[in-house]
């Protein structure tokens, strides 16, 4: 069982480090959100719009290989180094963004961006569960949650009015001097981690690079797939997938593949849950502006209904009257994915009511929060501390997995039937596919096993 690291930090270097890690979560998630809406600007800007999937498979392969490297490295050298360069890179990605002169160096700054990106978001995992405390470390979830909610309300707005003020280039460049000034009160507390990280005698045998490569270039193939339409995305999904199944054994804990007991359950539970939400979330503007007559920006703010649920459930995973233990919280929050996505199902074939949609949202967003952060903090409690690194990777490298794999499978579903005419017949057939999966993370959960919550001290 991992434990946090004793420190000799005071309460204001803990609120120093506090203040860097959440910064800088705010400031990935702020350039996630810009960038959705500056992207379209920035390839017409430098003429190449046919690009642009391009900017997003990039940044995909970027972080997938960030995630297994920096993993890689976590257990061997300790978490602030891989920090401290996932933070400059990410700033060198912006950079190269912002003052790219084609659509090509534009993709290349991308890709620079998602090996930043992942390589801070791994270490900030391992940072938060070697440092803080048991019931620390459930309240520093919620608040991570917060960190992504916001930038999901105001990014958009506000990055379409720095775009049309300023030009695109500035909602790369305007994050820079932010992740510079939330990363200075964090440096001292850093350094002392990686002092007494130094003195920890237990090493892992790395992962092979190969394997990094192999997760990196079936998730960008699997990526790929889904923006393409007939036979074309098919070939390229299978492709993707054999490349990944390549790499996936030594990715992953044994028994990941049929739900074995333990870390590799928790570690299939996210995959599952995640490829049924997002894939759900993905199609829902277009169900919404097809079926109920939305315009686009009506649509883009049910994606908001999810990310407010999700901090709710955020909240209650970490509150201390939640007397349940960590198992049967990933539990509650599979099932209520899986009958999210089943009321969506009888709501896209039956037509019913947009308002029964906006409520399954916000009630499946609860459901990721209580699941997300429990399998964040379920593998944190059931790895050794020399793991930790490795078993976060596989735990990230799996969400992605599952959003590449079910969002990919269900712009399969829509290529096929697009054309029928009645939108129930659409979508109906793709949120029955985000059902099955949900159903299927229900039973991973099931094979967990007790964890204690220690946020609760139960179990």
């Amino acid at each position: 069982m991992t434990q946090p690291i004793p420190t000799e930090s005071s309460p204001r270097g803990q609120r120093a480090l506090t203040v860097t890690l959440l910064g800088g979560a705010l400031a990935i998630a702020f350039e996630a959100y810009g960038t959705l809406t500056a992207m379209p600007a920035a390839a017409d800007d430098l003429g190449r719009v046919d690009l642009y999937a391009w900017a997003f498979t990039g940044f995909v392969i970027g972080q997938v290989l960030a995630i297994v490297l920096a993993g890689r490295l976590v257990d061997r050298i300790g978490p602030v180094a891989p920090l401290a360069a996932g933070v400059g890179v990410f700033i060198v990605g912006l950079l190269g963004a912002g003052f790219a002169p084609s659509m090509e160096a534009l993709l290349v700054s991308r890709f620079v961006q998602g090996v930043g990106g992942g390589a801070t978001n791994l270490a900030f995992m391992v940072v938060v569960a070697q440092t803080y405390g048991k019931q620390e470390r459930a309240w520093l979830m919620s608040l991570l949650s917060l960190c992504w909610m916001l930038p999901g309300f105001l990014g958009p707005p506000i990055s379409a009015w720095i775009t049309t003020r300023f030009g695109w280039q500035w909602v790369f460049l305007g994050i820079v001097p932010f992740l510079i000034a939330v990363a200075i009160p964090g440096i001292r507390p850093l350094a002392r981690l990686q002092r007494q990280w130094d003195g920890a005698p237990e090493r892992t045998d790395p992962v092979p690079i190969w394997a990094a490569f192999a997760a990196a270039a079936g998730a960008a193939l699997l990526q790929l797939a889904g923006q393409l339409l007939g036979w074309q995305g098919l070939i390229v999904a299978l492709v993707g997938l054999m490349v990944l199944l390549a790499g996936l054994p030594v990715l992953m804990p044994p028994g990941f593949l049929r739900f074995a007991g333990g870390l590799p359950a928790v570690t299939s539970t996210r995959l599952l849950i995640c490829g049924a939400f997002f894939a759900g979330e993905s199609f829902l503007p277009l169900l919404l502006i097809q079926m109920h007559g939305f315009s686009l920006g009506q649509a883009g703010l049910f994606l908001a209904l999810g990310s407010t649920g999700w901090t709710l459930g955020s909240v209650v995973q970490a509150w201390r009257r939640f007397r349940i233990r960590r198992d049967r919280i990933i539990q509650i929050g599979a099932v209520i994915i899986a009958m999210t996505m089943a009321v969506v199902t009888m709501a896209a074939w039956f037509s019913v009511h947009w308002v029964v949609l906006a409520i399954s949202f916000v009630v499946g967003g609860v459901g990721m929060g209580l699941a997300v952060s429990s399998t964040s903090l379920a593998n944190m409690q059931m790895s050794e501390p020399h793991l930790i690194g490795r078993n976060t990777s596989s735990l990230q490298v799996a969400e992605g997995l599952g959003n590449g794999l079910v969002t990919g499978a269900a712009g399969g579903i829509f290529a096929a039937l697009h054309l029928a005419g009645d939108a129930g017949v659409i979508f109906a057939p793709i949120y029955l596919l985000a059902t099955v999966v949900g159903g299927l993370a229900v039973l991973a959960s099931l094979r967990i096993g007790p964890v204690c919550n220690e946020s609760a001290s139960v179990g």
